[in-house]
Protein backbone atom coordinates (compact mmCIF):
# COMPACT_ATOMS: atom_id res chain seq x y z
CA UNK A 1 0.00 0.00 0.00
CA UNK A 2 1.35 3.44 -0.42
CA UNK A 3 1.46 5.74 2.16
CA UNK A 4 -0.77 8.97 1.88
CA UNK A 5 0.53 12.14 1.74
CA UNK A 6 -2.94 14.12 1.91
CA UNK A 7 -2.91 14.81 5.62
CA UNK A 8 0.65 16.90 5.57
CA UNK A 9 -0.59 20.53 6.00
CA UNK A 10 2.18 23.14 6.19
CA UNK A 11 2.11 25.80 9.30
CA UNK A 12 1.16 29.28 8.14
CA UNK A 13 3.29 31.64 8.54
CA UNK A 14 3.82 34.44 10.95
CA UNK A 15 1.76 37.21 10.72
CA UNK A 16 3.99 40.42 11.02
CA UNK A 17 2.76 43.90 12.32
CA UNK A 18 4.79 47.05 11.72
CA UNK A 19 8.04 48.02 13.99
CA UNK A 20 6.48 49.38 17.26
CA UNK A 21 9.32 52.11 18.65
CA UNK A 22 9.67 52.23 22.41
CA UNK A 23 11.85 54.86 24.58
CA UNK A 24 13.68 53.83 27.48
CA UNK A 25 15.91 56.03 29.64
CA UNK A 26 19.01 55.21 31.54
CA UNK A 27 18.86 53.34 35.05
CA UNK A 28 15.22 53.31 34.57
CA UNK A 29 12.56 49.69 34.08
CA UNK A 30 11.29 49.94 30.55
CA UNK A 31 8.55 47.03 28.88
CA UNK A 32 8.06 45.52 25.46
CA UNK A 33 4.76 44.04 25.44
CA UNK A 34 3.88 41.06 23.26
CA UNK A 35 0.42 42.67 21.67
CA UNK A 36 -1.40 39.14 22.65
CA UNK A 37 -4.70 39.28 20.11
CA UNK A 38 -7.59 38.43 21.63
CA UNK A 39 -8.22 34.51 21.54
CA UNK A 40 -4.76 33.34 20.72
CA UNK A 41 -3.99 31.20 23.14
CA UNK A 42 -0.28 30.99 23.25
CA UNK A 43 1.15 28.25 24.01
CA UNK A 44 5.10 29.22 23.59
CA UNK A 45 6.75 32.44 22.86
CA UNK A 46 10.52 33.30 21.87
CA UNK A 47 12.06 37.03 22.64
CA UNK A 48 14.85 37.51 20.46
CA UNK A 49 17.33 40.58 21.02
CA UNK A 50 18.11 41.30 16.80
CA UNK A 51 20.37 43.98 16.07
CA UNK A 52 23.26 44.93 16.66
CA UNK A 53 23.90 40.97 17.56
CA UNK A 54 21.10 38.44 17.45
CA UNK A 55 20.43 37.22 21.32
CA UNK A 56 17.91 34.69 22.87
CA UNK A 57 16.17 36.91 26.07
CA UNK A 58 13.72 35.00 27.47
CA UNK A 59 11.66 31.83 26.23
CA UNK A 60 8.00 30.86 27.12
CA UNK A 61 7.27 26.96 26.79
CA UNK A 62 3.83 25.50 28.21
CA UNK A 63 3.63 27.51 30.55
CA UNK A 64 7.57 27.60 32.16
CA UNK A 65 9.41 31.11 31.72
CA UNK A 66 13.30 31.55 31.45
CA UNK A 67 15.30 34.53 31.30
CA UNK A 68 18.71 33.40 32.15
CA UNK A 69 20.43 33.30 28.99
CA UNK A 70 23.53 34.40 28.32
CA UNK A 71 22.49 37.51 26.43
CA UNK A 72 23.64 40.93 27.52
CA UNK A 73 20.51 41.11 29.33
CA UNK A 74 21.61 38.66 31.99
CA UNK A 75 19.97 39.02 35.26
CA UNK A 76 17.92 42.11 34.21
CA UNK A 77 15.63 40.98 32.27
CA UNK A 78 11.85 40.12 33.61
CA UNK A 79 9.07 37.80 31.51
CA UNK A 80 5.77 38.71 33.02
CA UNK A 81 2.23 36.51 32.42
CA UNK A 82 1.32 38.33 29.50
CA UNK A 83 4.69 37.59 27.41
CA UNK A 84 5.65 41.25 28.31
CA UNK A 85 9.63 41.48 28.10
CA UNK A 86 11.09 43.75 31.51
CA UNK A 87 14.46 45.12 31.26
CA UNK A 88 15.58 46.87 34.46
CA UNK A 89 17.63 48.85 34.93
CA UNK A 90 18.37 49.52 30.96
CA UNK A 91 21.64 50.72 29.57
CA UNK A 92 22.90 52.89 26.48
CA UNK A 93 23.80 50.10 24.76
CA UNK A 94 20.49 48.55 25.00
CA UNK A 95 19.16 50.50 21.93
CA UNK A 96 18.42 47.78 19.15
CA UNK A 97 15.40 45.78 17.52
CA UNK A 98 13.75 43.32 19.67
CA UNK A 99 10.87 40.26 18.51
CA UNK A 100 8.61 38.53 20.03
CA UNK A 101 7.71 34.98 17.94
CA UNK A 102 4.33 34.02 18.99
CA UNK A 103 2.72 30.37 19.12
CA UNK A 104 -0.48 29.31 19.58
CA UNK A 105 -2.18 26.15 20.65
CA UNK A 106 -2.85 24.99 17.12
CA UNK A 107 0.45 25.97 15.54
CA UNK A 108 0.16 29.39 14.48
CA UNK A 109 2.24 31.86 14.85
CA UNK A 110 2.58 35.75 15.04
CA UNK A 111 5.65 37.90 15.52
CA UNK A 112 5.78 41.53 16.82
CA UNK A 113 9.16 43.16 16.32
CA UNK A 114 9.92 46.47 18.62
CA UNK A 115 12.80 49.03 18.54
CA UNK A 116 14.34 50.19 21.98
CA UNK A 117 15.91 53.51 21.60
CA UNK A 118 17.07 54.57 25.26
CA UNK A 119 18.07 58.17 25.88
CA UNK A 120 20.32 59.67 28.88
CA UNK A 121 17.88 62.13 30.62
CA UNK A 122 19.17 65.69 30.05
CA UNK A 123 20.91 67.94 33.60
CA UNK A 124 22.58 70.82 34.52
CA UNK A 125 23.08 73.36 31.64
CA UNK A 126 25.88 75.82 31.75
CA UNK A 127 25.15 78.71 30.21
CA UNK A 128 28.13 81.49 29.33
CA UNK A 129 28.39 85.06 27.85
CA UNK A 130 31.55 86.25 25.93
CA UNK A 131 31.51 89.91 24.60
CA UNK A 132 32.87 89.81 20.98
CA UNK A 133 32.86 93.76 20.42
CA UNK A 134 32.31 96.62 22.20
CA UNK A 135 31.49 100.15 20.12
CA UNK A 136 29.86 103.28 20.00
CA UNK A 137 27.92 104.64 17.36
CA UNK A 138 26.95 108.29 18.57
CA UNK A 139 25.45 107.84 22.06
CA UNK A 140 23.93 104.56 21.53
CA UNK A 141 26.32 101.69 22.65
CA UNK A 142 25.99 98.54 20.80
CA UNK A 143 27.43 95.23 22.04
CA UNK A 144 28.18 91.91 20.54
CA UNK A 145 27.70 88.48 22.48
CA UNK A 146 28.07 84.94 21.84
CA UNK A 147 26.27 82.81 24.29
CA UNK A 148 27.23 79.03 24.67
CA UNK A 149 24.95 76.51 26.33
CA UNK A 150 26.07 72.62 27.09
CA UNK A 151 24.10 70.02 28.81
CA UNK A 152 26.37 68.21 31.68
CA UNK A 153 24.19 65.13 30.73
CA UNK A 154 21.91 63.97 27.82
CA UNK A 155 21.72 61.69 24.62
CA UNK A 156 20.75 62.64 21.29
CA UNK A 157 20.38 66.64 22.26
CA UNK A 158 19.07 69.48 20.30
CA UNK A 159 19.38 72.90 21.47
CA UNK A 160 17.11 76.06 21.04
CA UNK A 161 17.45 79.68 22.10
CA UNK A 162 14.59 82.11 22.99
CA UNK A 163 13.95 85.65 24.24
CA UNK A 164 12.51 86.23 27.47
CA UNK A 165 10.17 88.89 26.02
CA UNK A 166 8.65 86.83 23.10
CA UNK A 167 10.14 88.92 20.17
CA UNK A 168 11.35 86.18 17.33
CA UNK A 169 14.68 86.37 16.60
CA UNK A 170 15.89 88.53 14.26
CA UNK A 171 18.37 86.80 11.68
CA UNK A 172 20.14 90.66 11.53
CA UNK A 173 20.91 90.85 15.27
CA UNK A 174 21.10 86.90 15.63
CA UNK A 175 23.08 83.44 14.36
CA UNK A 176 23.46 80.20 15.55
CA UNK A 177 26.83 78.01 15.47
CA UNK A 178 27.32 74.93 16.62
CA UNK A 179 23.99 72.86 15.90
CA UNK A 180 22.60 75.73 18.61
CA UNK A 181 25.34 75.52 21.15
CA UNK A 182 26.51 78.71 20.93
CA UNK A 183 24.20 81.98 20.16
CA UNK A 184 25.67 85.25 18.82
CA UNK A 185 23.28 88.83 19.31
CA UNK A 186 23.92 92.09 18.76
CA UNK A 187 22.72 94.26 21.27
CA UNK A 188 21.93 98.10 22.16
CA UNK A 189 20.62 99.74 25.29
CA UNK A 190 17.07 98.85 24.33
CA UNK A 191 17.96 95.29 25.05
CA UNK A 192 18.98 95.83 28.32
CA UNK A 193 16.55 93.98 29.81
CA UNK A 194 16.09 91.38 27.79
CA UNK A 195 17.21 87.70 28.84
CA UNK A 196 18.01 84.74 26.69
CA UNK A 197 16.82 81.76 27.56
CA UNK A 198 18.63 78.33 26.28
CA UNK A 199 16.60 74.88 26.49
CA UNK A 200 18.35 71.50 26.17
CA UNK A 201 15.58 68.66 24.85
CA UNK A 202 15.97 65.13 23.47
CA UNK A 203 12.82 62.50 23.60
CA UNK A 204 12.84 61.88 27.39
CA UNK A 205 13.71 65.04 28.94
CA UNK A 206 14.31 68.63 28.70
CA UNK A 207 16.07 71.98 30.77
CA UNK A 208 15.82 75.16 30.16
CA UNK A 209 18.44 78.33 31.48
CA UNK A 210 18.34 81.78 30.85
CA UNK A 211 20.68 84.20 31.18
CA UNK A 212 20.88 88.42 31.04
CA UNK A 213 23.83 89.12 28.90
CA UNK A 214 23.50 92.66 29.03
CA UNK A 215 25.18 93.28 32.42
CA UNK A 216 28.15 91.54 31.26
CA UNK A 217 28.79 93.90 28.16
CA UNK A 218 28.26 96.73 31.03
CA UNK A 219 30.93 94.68 33.22
CA UNK A 220 33.10 93.81 30.69
CA UNK A 221 33.10 97.36 28.89
CA UNK A 222 36.69 98.31 28.05
CA UNK A 223 38.33 95.37 29.06
CA UNK A 224 41.01 93.95 26.50
CA UNK A 225 39.84 90.52 27.77
CA UNK A 226 36.33 90.92 26.94
CA UNK A 227 37.04 90.80 23.28
CA UNK A 228 36.43 87.54 21.15
CA UNK A 229 36.37 87.50 17.35
CA UNK A 230 34.45 84.76 15.79
CA UNK A 231 37.71 82.32 15.39
CA UNK A 232 38.23 82.11 19.16
CA UNK A 233 34.39 81.53 20.36
CA UNK A 234 35.05 78.68 17.97
CA UNK A 235 37.98 77.31 20.26
CA UNK A 236 35.92 77.51 23.21
CA UNK A 237 32.19 75.80 21.64
CA UNK A 238 34.36 73.16 19.64
CA UNK A 239 36.04 71.23 22.92
CA UNK A 240 32.52 71.32 24.47
CA UNK A 241 30.89 69.78 21.86
CA UNK A 242 33.81 66.94 21.86
CA UNK A 243 33.72 66.35 25.36
CA UNK A 244 29.59 65.77 25.29
CA UNK A 245 30.28 63.55 22.44
CA UNK A 246 32.83 61.50 24.63
CA UNK A 247 30.69 61.65 26.99
CA UNK A 248 28.02 59.62 25.18
CA UNK A 249 30.80 57.81 24.39
CA UNK A 250 31.86 57.05 27.14
CA UNK A 251 28.66 56.13 28.45
CA UNK A 252 28.03 53.22 25.82
CA UNK A 253 31.84 51.62 25.78
CA UNK A 254 30.86 51.16 30.40
CA UNK A 255 27.40 49.65 29.14
CA UNK A 256 29.27 47.69 26.86
CA UNK A 257 31.78 46.47 29.81
CA UNK A 258 29.32 45.99 32.51
CA UNK A 259 27.32 43.44 30.15
CA UNK A 260 30.44 41.52 29.48
CA UNK A 261 31.04 41.02 32.99
CA UNK A 262 26.95 39.88 32.99
CA UNK A 263 28.27 37.00 30.62
CA UNK A 264 30.89 36.17 32.49
CA UNK A 265 29.14 35.49 35.60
Amino acid sequence: MKASACCLVPAPPATARATVKVTGVVGRAVTLGADVPPGFQVRDAIWRYLAPAEELVATYFRGSAETLYQSRFYGRSRLHGNLTLEISPVELGDSGTFSALLVNTRGQTETRVLHLAVYEVVSRLALQVFTSESSRSGSARVCEVFLTCVAAGGTNVTYSWDRTDGEVLSMDKHSLFEAGLVLWAKLDPSDRQVSYTCTAANAVSRESATIAPWEHCQREAGSEDAVYDYRNILLIALPLSVLVLAGAVFGLLLSWKRSGRSHLS
